[in-house]
């Protein structure tokens, strides 16, 4: 792909040719999406700083981008299905 391509590209399509050099699924990607404080307090129904400490249990499966606290979606649904709080 020649440098005037690239940046006739929108954002969108410049994620999705990133992903197909990836060679991932969009199964996949949908796998790998992650969810931040705000996503986790929804679906457990409490409150954001509540949230946040639940995040930074030892058995959380947290992974912290810089000061956010992130969990995959798939991931926190299986923690949240084996676990009891």
């Amino acid at each position: 792909m020649n440098a005037s391509a690239v940046c006739a590209m929108t954002m969108q399509d410049k994620e999705v040719a990133r992903m197909s050099e990836l060679a991932l699924t969009p199964k996949e990607i949908n796998l790998m999406k992650f969810i931040g404080t705000k996503e986790v307090a929804a679906l457990m129904g409490c409150s954001i700083p509540v949230a946040r400490q639940i995040m930074r249990r030892k058995d959380f499966p947290l992974v912290k981008c810089g000061k956010n606290l992130k969990v995959m979606a798939s991931k926190f649904m299986e923690w949240a299905s084996t676990r009891r709080i």
